[in-house]
């Protein structure tokens, strides 16, 4: 936060230059965005057999959000932060772990639909650049790789108890490097290969809960494009549907495929340059694109920082 207090300085600043009456609307649907994006986790976590309450699971989600750009893993590390807790609450890590892919993978299957809007939009105006193609056919295959860790749970389970065999080779191997022995157990593949096995077909046995998840989703989604909708409002310069969902949903894709932690710099550039060539003013686009993300990101950040309190990974006492 410190290394980038100029930044953050000059985005409150641009927030100044809005009419405060939509950006603080704008706050407004963060808050309710947040809260849908926690349903969502509490959903699909549900499926897989860990049940959460829903202010418990919103520290989680803002914690896993600080933790991502701390350590840059390609979000590897919110994984690993689900999983820890739900071991210190006496749940399967492994489960966790088939929870948060089946929650990445029902987000990023109901954003395809806005993403098909901005596609096809951008087509019909003869504006669809080469770096939004490549954007798009990354995050697709991101989307196949994760479902196909949760299909091999579900299908091909001798595959998946291999590939946690091989896993747990390269931890062991890596460990030894450092002459320190290793921190997987030697049961570590069976037991987890069983419990993540199980996970997947509690997802085929709670399609109604898997709808649910899906609905949260695409409503947080849409709760986010009104927010953008109100931030250009703020800059006087209001948007129709087509090029506000375009310039949303390739801010979006680059969020997820960057190669800056959670596209920290990309996702401001590539929203700014979309909304450009539509005919957006230069400065106008600008704004509303870091308004947008000092609203979406950079807050969010600084709350999940103090949330982390909350959880039990870093500390936080168990109820009685």
């Amino acid at each position: 936060m410190v290394s980038r207090y100029a930044e953050i300085e000059k985005l409150a600043l641009t927030v100044r230059q809005g009419q405060w009456q939509w950006v603080g609307l704008a706050a407004l649907l963060q808050v309710l965005f947040y809260l849908l994006h926690a349903v969502l986790y509490q959903n699909t976590f549900f499926i897989v057999g860990i049940d959460r309450r829903l202010r418990d699971m919103l520290s989680l989600v803002l914690a896993a959000l600080f933790v991502n750009v701390v350590a840059p893993t390609g979000g590897t590390a919110a994984i690993a932060l689900f999983m820890d807790d739900a071991s210190l609450h006496g749940q399967p890590a492994a489960r966790a772990a088939a929870g948060t892919l089946l929650t990445l993978v029902v987000d990023f299957s109901a954003f395809s639909l806005l993403l098909a809007v901005g596609v096809i939009y951008l087509f019909r105006q003869a504006d669809l650049r080469l770096y939004q193609v490549t954007g798009a056919v990354l995050f697709l295959l991101f989307i196949l790789l994760l479902s196909s860790l949760l299909l091999l749970g579900l299908w091909q389970p001798a595959i998946l108890q291999r590939v946690l065999v091989w896993c747990h080779r390269c931890v062991g191997w890596v460990s030894g490097l450092f002459k320190r022995p290793s921190p997987l157990a030697g049961d570590w593949p069976a037991k987890n290969a069983s419990e993540y096995i199980g996970a997947a077909a509690a997802i085929q046995h709670n399609p109604g809960r898997l709808l649910h998840a899906f609905v949260a989703s695409l409503a947080s989604h849409l709760v986010n494009l009104a927010c953008l909708y109100t931030i250009f409002l703020a800059f006087r310069w209001p948007l129709a549907f087509g090029p506000l969902t375009a310039g949303y949903a390739f801010g979006f894709v680059f969020w997820v495929v960057s190669p800056t932690p959670q596209g920290i710099g990309v996702v401001e550039a590539v929203m700014a340059l979309v909304y450009t060539s539509l005919g957006v003013p230069g400065a106008t686009a600008v704004l509303a694109a870091l308004t947008f993300r000092g609203l979406t990101f950079w807050l969010p950040l600084l709350i999940g920082f103090f949330l982390l309190q909350r959880v039990r990974s870093f500390g936080a006492r168990s109820e009685r």
